[in-house]
């Protein structure tokens, strides 16, 4: 009977190994056979992309409306995001609210909007609305306007609600210099956001550090960084640039969440301003006025009291008081001492700046400017980094001059990217060439004592 069962299991083990043979060589030959336009595309291997790697995001422009410049931006919390938009009605107006799975708006929400009269732009009002009560990885779409007049439907996206979770960061656009480049400045802007929103699907927010545009007066500039239907799916944290500086402009396109009076240039609708996302405190200041520099002290001190439960604190600043560019460097050391501060002080982990047009990455920066030299990943420490981005659509390339404290400092010949991933035990820092997405830096802070 043994002898029997051992033959049985035999003769089923060659049945099977002839089927899987056979299997083999059948996938062979359908293989052999397909065509090389049948065969599915390899992604491009990291560093071998270009700009049409990412497929186009495309929607209809507010502009197909009598609805101008339409801006979406961070909210306080995650359940929070604020729009702006201009409308030609003397009506409030407000946003319809709704699901992906409300093609019809039955259920939307209707969330009213605030509308003052346009300071610059004649015949406009400013209508701004903060949708909140927003729930975790939900497929939103939305329409601003009133009665009169609606925008097109747009998408949005929340990300999830969680102490992991990433941010995307991009230096000067400065949209306008040289102004006869605008619309290939446009054109690179718009390409990032496209690589931006095909990589980072699930980032949080994007922050612009400075200069949107070249002439803060100049309609067709703003026209060119905010009409872009990847901003219309996904909430910016904007931060004021010297070019920015002259007027209202700013205030206007921009709803931001718990603004102060602190650090004001303008108007008091450009103080500096702060939102939590998930274990991470984000302060942003407005540095475009040297009398008020001594004020960010407070915002930073405000800011952490009211959120002591935060691991990481983070700070967005156009002026970088650690940079390369040698014509900016006396501004940087002018600004430097208020930074220092404050940044030990309040234990601040990271400070992001833009203006340079040129790549720096520091050492980390001691309470008496001295600086500590880590090895990725860095564990617990002492000091402050410090990160200047360059431009995020080719408006400049500058070269930096070396400076003791940088780590990393070099000039770049293409729009780059920066993607951040928080979770509470560290930060990992990523820095790529938004065309071919090759790594152009990478670090890592860890956090172990908190």
């Amino acid at each position: 009977m043994k002898k029997y069962l051992r033959l049985l299991y035999i003769l089923l083990a060659a049945v099977l190994l002839s089927g899987c043979s056979k299997e083999e060589h059948r996938e062979e030959e359908v293989g052999e056979a397909l065509t090389e336009e049948e065969k599915p595309e390899e992604p491009p291997a990291p560093g071998e992309e270009n700009w049409g790697t990412a497929p186009e995001y495309s929607v209809p422009m507010i502009t197909t409306t009598p609805v101008r410049y339409l801006s979406v931006t961070v909210g306080r919390t995650e359940e929070e995001v604020n729009l702006t938009w201009y409308s030609p009605s003397e009506e409030a107006g407000q946003v319809l609210w709704t699901t992906a799975d409300d093609p019809d708006f039955e259920n939307a929400q209707i969330y009213s909007a605030s509308a003052e009269p346009s300071e610059v732009t004649s015949g406009y009002y400013i209508n701004r609305a903060t949708v909140a009560g927003l729930s975790p990885e939900t497929d939103y779409q939305y329409q601003v306007g009133s009665s009169e007049m609606l925008s097109p439907v747009y998408a949005y996206t929340t990300p999830a609600f969680s102490d992991h979770f990433r941010f995307t960061a991009v230096g000067d656009a400065q949209i306008g210099k040289p102004v006869e480049e605008v619309d290939k400045q446009k054109n690179n802007w718009h390409r990032l956001l496209n690589k931006v929103k095909y990589h980072f699907p699930d980032t949080s927010f994007l922050v612009s550090l400075g200069d949107q545009v070249n002439d803060f007066d100049d309609g067709e500039q703003y026209g060119a960084f905010l009409n872009q239907g990847v901003l219309y799916s996904l909430s910016l944290a904007p931060v004021k640039g010297n070019h920015d500086v002259g007027g209202p402009q700013y205030s206007e396109h921009f709803t931001l969440p718990n603004q102060s009076s602190l650090g004001t240039c303008d108007d008091d609708g450009d103080g500096d301003y702060w939102f939590k996302r998930g274990c991470a405190l984000f302060m942003v200041l407005d540095t475009m006025d040297s009398a008020k520099w001594g004020e960010h002290e407070a915002f930073i001190a405000s800011a952490v009291e009211a959120n002591p439960d935060a691991i990481w604190r983070i700070v967005f600043s156009h002026f970088s008081p650690y940079n390369g560019y040698e014509s900016y460097l006396e501004n940087a050391q002018n600004i430097r001492p208020y930074f220092l501060a404050f940044t030990s002080q309040y234990d601040i982990d990271l400070v992001i700046c833009g203006h340079d047009h040129a790549y720096v990455r520091t050492h980390f920066i001691q309470e008496d400017g001295s600086f500590q030299e880590y090895d990725s990943p860095a564990v617990d420490p002492d000091g402050t980094m410090y990160l200047t981005l360059s431009s995020s659509s080719g408006s400049l390339y500058r070269r930096p001059t070396d400076q003791a404290e940088a780590a990393v400092s070099k000039k770049r010949d293409t729009p780059e990217v920066t993607d951040v991933q928080v979770t509470p035990e560290s930060l990992k820092i990523c820095t790529q060439n938004a065309e071919t997405w090759e790594i152009t830096d990478e670090f890592e802070i860890v956090k172990q004592k908190k």
